[in-house]
């Protein structure tokens, strides 16, 4: 059954909150996706703003972290003042890079310290923006 955004999002934030004290990796996954998922759907309210051609959501940071997503919030979010925006976007990099190290580098230690970061960081966003 096809699914909004703004449902992905919850379904992720639930899953986040869920795994924080017993698999920090996946706690961070979920926690960026949670957020990836609401800014999306708060952007799709946006007139002008585009996500790339065959795609439902927009790119994420990129290696520079300064792409994609964080772009378009800084760029479009304009019902909110530019240093909200300027926060939004640092919150929504801070998450990606936990994430890009839960995913990517298993070499690196990923603790509860990290997850209860990344949940703090997603709960922000859903309360704050």
């Amino acid at each position: 059954m096809p699914m909004l955004w703004s449902e992905v999002a919850n379904g992720a934030r639930k899953a986040a909150s869920r795994l924080v004290s017993e698999h920090s990796r996946s706690c961070l996954s979920r926690a960026y996706y949670a957020v990836y998922s609401k800014v999306t759907f708060d952007l799709t309210a946006i007139p002008g703003v585009a996500f790339p051609v065959g795609d439902e959501g927009p790119r994420h940071p990129g290696r520079t972290g300064t792409g994609g997503i964080r772009r378009l919030i800084e760029t479009h979010t304009t019902h909110l003042s530019s240093p909200k925006r300027i926060r939004l976007s640092e919150l929504v990099g801070r998450l990606y890079t936990l994430r890009c190290v839960a995913d990517y580098r298993p070499s690196v230690d990923v603790d509860a310290r990290d997850a209860r970061e990344a949940v703090s960081i997603m709960n922000t966003i859903f309360e704050t923006f």
